[in-house]
């Protein structure tokens, strides 16, 4: 796919610090309220897109998730309730999987540490570059202020020398005459000092520098050439072109722009249409690529699920995840239908959001009303952060219950290329995807 056509540059910016790349590392919602098993899938998660990130270049996303997935397992998973259940079933495929895991935090808090010297050495010579360029402008500023004082030094001169000889060889009348003239221009200049001689202010800011002279230096300074060969360096290649991120959580964490094929809703409806008719819901998830700090939905899966007309449950889970592995895929969210209700998220959709969200900040829910009798049949949603998503996490209810709190979630899809605040889903023509259909 040919992501250019839908890059911007980014703007140089400060790279964030250590000290707040640590605080975004461990600023996320862990409650031992939600399984220990999904527990360990997002922390499988967080490892793959840590990789993806550090292949791609993204050293500080890479530190953040490496620094949460080490967080997780040094201070929270050991402490898991059912953990004491699996210790002893030592031979629990779970227990395993979770052994494993925890023994990469050796190595991983290595790589940590050399991620930590590469990021510190990357702000201090921005640090250092923003006071180089701060102390090349004020030298140049320097140069040409003194460029313009010698010059108009120099024209001072010169109008005093030809007046000094025009008064030598004028006769005793002539100069009385200039006499009266230059107290003539004296007091015009007293009575135009507002501002009014305006021509005579333009010489003195703006001097003309059209004729050389032994006294003054014309050469370009020597740091120029080095201001020209950075400009030269910071040009941006289309490899290096990226997504700025625009749009952010309630509690200012940046979202990348999430793009999702405008026709991808259409084909899942058709996708989802048997089941429709017998009113019963279908779902889907929304996989894909990050590319230049930006997420593609490339794929649309369609797992093993059971269906009623209020709810949707995925089956066999660990073949689903496999497929999304081998694939090498983010899971960016889900998608299913309301055949018999509007568009909105349930209790139950909350919670099935949040485990997506936990995983990925930008994930979403698509939900799709078909029924003509609604007005409003496509919603995309994402969880309020705060209150929505540490609400849900800290829920310990199952099935459709209420939720007292208000502002749970938000719709957050990108209402024009002019309201790019709206939210950071994009729905674009022309990108491709494909469906995988894991029923068949």
């Amino acid at each position: 796919m040919d992501y250019d056509r839908f890059s911007t540059v980014e703007k140089e910016t400060a790279p964030p610090n250590l000290k707040e790349l640590k605080n975004v590392a461990v600023s996320y919602h862990y409650t031992s309220s939600i399984p220990l098993a999904v527990w360990l899938r997002t922390s499988s998660r967080i490892l793959k897109h840590a990789e993806v990130y550090l292949s791609q270049g993204v050293t500080d996303q890479a530190y953040i998730l490496y620094t949460r997935f080490i967080d997780l397992f040094a201070y929270h998973l050991y402490k898991h309730p059912d953990l004491t259940d699996l210790k002893r079933q030592k031979d629990s495929d779970l227990y395993k999987h979770y052994l494993s895991m925890k023994a990469q935090l050796p190595k991983l808090m290595s790589d940590v540490e050399k991620l930590n010297d590469v990021l510190k050495k990357r702000h201090d010579d921005y640090i250092k570059s923003v006071k180089a360029k701060g102390k090349l402008i004020q030298r140049e500023r320097e140069e040409r202020l003194k460029e313009e004082a010698t010059e108009f030094k120099r024209s001072m001169l010169l109008n005093e020398g030809n007046k000094d000889i025009q008064d030598k060889n004028a006769p005793a009348s002539d100069l009385n005459d200039a006499l009266l003239a230059k107290k003539l221009r004296s007091l015009s200049r007293i009575r135009l000092n507002n501002g009014q001689n305006r021509s005579r202010i333009q010489k003195t800011t703006y001097p003309i520098l059209s004729l050389p002279h032994n006294n003054i230096d014309h050469s370009v300074p020597q740091l120029n050439d080095n201001i020209r060969q950075t400009s030269k360096e910071n040009k941006m290649t289309p490899k290096q072109i990226t997504h700025r991120a625009v749009n952010f959580t309630e509690k200012g964490i940046p979202l990348r722009t999430l793009f999702v094929p405008s026709n991808l809703v259409d084909e899942f409806l058709k996708i989802a249409s048997r089941n429709t008719k017998r009113k019963l819901e279908t779902c889907g998830l929304l996989c894909g690529k990050l590319n230049r700090n930006a997420f593609f939905v490339t794929t649309l899966v369609i797992p093993e699920q059971e269906s009623t007309q209020n709810t949707c449950n995925t089956k066999n889970e660990e073949k689903l995840f496999e497929v999304i592995d081998n694939l090498d895929l983010f899971m960016l969210g889900w998608i299913h239908t309301h055949p018999t209700q509007s568009c909105f998220l349930s209790s139950v959709d909350l919670h099935s959001q949040n485990s997506y969200q936990i995983m990925l900040n930008e994930a979403i829910a698509i939900v799709c009303s078909p029924d003509k009798k609604f007005h409003k049949h496509i919603g995309v949603f994402r969880l309020t952060d705060p209150p929505g998503v540490d609400v849900i996490s800290h829920c310990t209810k199952t099935g459709f219950h209420p939720h007292n709190e208000k502002n749970l979630y938000k719709e957050c899809q990108r209402l024009g290329i002019n309201n790019s605040k709206t939210g950071h889903v994009v729905m674009m023509e022309n990108l491709s995807f494909e469906t995988k259909d894991l029923r068949k």
